[in-house]
């Protein structure tokens, strides 16, 4: 998960291996991944406000990814982005 803009325009990017979980962390991101419908919405209305690109990889080689602004999101996706980006799993990094 990327999440970009804001005041300051930093990037955060959230990589999250489902099978790097524990099993309850596990079934709680497979919850949301699937109850998110994923597909582009439109920008940030906001000033200032967040874009979003949502990326999940399927253990079938599968991918499906979502771009949206923030409050622009799918049904489900906020959800999914606030598990990520206000959780504790997964490798961070932040940038411009």
């Amino acid at each position: 998960m990327v999440r970009s803009g804001g005041v300051a325009g930093m990037v955060l990017t959230v990589d999250v291996d489902a099978a790097e979980l524990d099993p309850d962390a596990a079934t709680a991101l497979t919850v949301l991944v699937d109850g998110c419908d994923l597909v582009d919405g439109p920008p940030s209305t906001v000033a200032d406000g967040f874009a979003y690109e949502v990326t999940v990889a399927g253990d079938d080689g599968s991918v499906r990814r979502a771009r949206f602004g923030q409050g622009g999101a799918p049904p489900g996706a906020d959800a999914l982005v606030a598990w990520v980006i206000d959780g504790s799993h997964g490798t961070r990094r932040l940038g411009r």
